[in-house]
């Protein structure tokens, strides 16, 4: 399950380290966690707040196969519409109605 992020406070952020030929993803959104965990299964490190899932971290080799699918933009983002907002999906927008 996880924990209730607040939307200023949801962030990716993509690390490439060049020297250590090495890529990480880490995210505060669960969208784009439950993206990740589907294309290339199960994140490096799971981080929790009151035994919630706060955000994930995901590490890999540059040379791996996966790291295209790590760079997907509709991996990363999401959809957009037709004026730039980027598309949540149905239970976010649900959520938020709530709050």
């Amino acid at each position: 399950m996880w924990a209730m992020v607040p939307r200023d406070e949801q962030e990716t952020v993509i690390n490439i380290d060049y020297y250590n030929k090495t890529i990480t993803v880490y995210t505060s959104r669960k969208q784009v966690a439950e993206r990740l965990k589907r294309k290339v299964g199960e994140p490096t490190n799971i981080g929790k707040i009151d035994g919630k899932i706060s955000d994930v971290t995901y590490e890999m080799p540059l040379h791996d196969k996966r790291v295209k699918q790590f760079l997907s933009i509709g991996n990363i983002i999401g959809g957009f519409r037709n004026n730039g907002e980027i598309e949540e999906a149905e239970d976010e927008r649900k959520t938020e109605e709530i709050d």
